[in-house]
C-alpha cells in the first residue's frame, strides 16, 4: 500500500471511529435510559470505546481492500473517460460505505453484549427519590432505661 493509500486509510480510520463512537454513544445512551436498567457506565465506555476503535480501523481497512478490488474490475469494463470515472467513484464508494453499514451493524450487536456485560446488580450507592425504596426497619428507642439493647451502634 503506498503512502496516499495509506494515508486515505488513517484518515477513515479516524472518521469511522469517530462515527461509531459519537452516534454509537448517543444511541446506547437512549438505549439506557428506555431500560431503565442499572449499567456499569465506566465498564461499558471503555469497552464501548474500544469496540467502536477496532470497528473503525477494521472496517476503513477492509472496506479499502473491498473497494481497490471494486474500482480494477469496473475499470476493466470501462471504455470511455467518463465510464472510468463513474467507475471510480461509484464501485468505490459501493465497497467502503457498504463495510462501513457493515461495521455500523457489528458495533449495535457488540454493544448490547457489552451492555449486558456490564449490567449491575448491585444496590446503588445514592438513592436520588426515596419513595423508589422502601425504608428498612430502624428500631425507634421507646425510652426506659435499658439502652443496650435498643441502641444500634453500641
Amino acid at each position: 500500500m503506498d503512502a496516499e493509500m495509506m494515508s486515505f486509510l488513517i484518515l477513515l480510520s479516524i472518521l469511522w471511529f469517530l462515527l461509531y463512537w459519537i452516534l454509537g454513544g448517543v444511541f446506547f445512551a437512549v438505549v439506557t435510559v428506555m431500560k431503565l436498567g442499572r449499567l456499569r457506565k465506566v465498564r461499558f465506555s471503555c469497552l464501548f470505546s474500544l469496540l467502536s476503535l477496532v470497528l473503525g480501523i477494521g472496517t476503513a481497512y477492509v472496506g479499502m481492500r473491498q473497494s481497490e478490488l471494486a474500482v480494477r474490475d469496473c475499470l476493466g469494463q470501462a471504455s470511455g473517460n467518463a465510464e472510468m470515472v463513474t467507475a471510480v467513484f461509484g464501485c468505490g464508494f459501493a465497497g467502503i460505505f457498504g463495510t462501513f453499514l457493515l461495521g455500523a451493524v457489528l458495533l449495535t450487536i457488540g454493544g448490547f453484549l457489552i451492555m449486558a456485560i456490564s449490567k449491575s446488580k448491585t444496590k446503588p450507592w445514592i438513592i436520588l427519590d426515596p419513595e423508589d425504596q422502601p425504608e428498612e426497619g430502624i428500631s425507634q428507642y421507646k425510652g426506659g432505661s435499658d439502652t443496650s439493647s435498643n441502641s444500634r451502634f453500641f
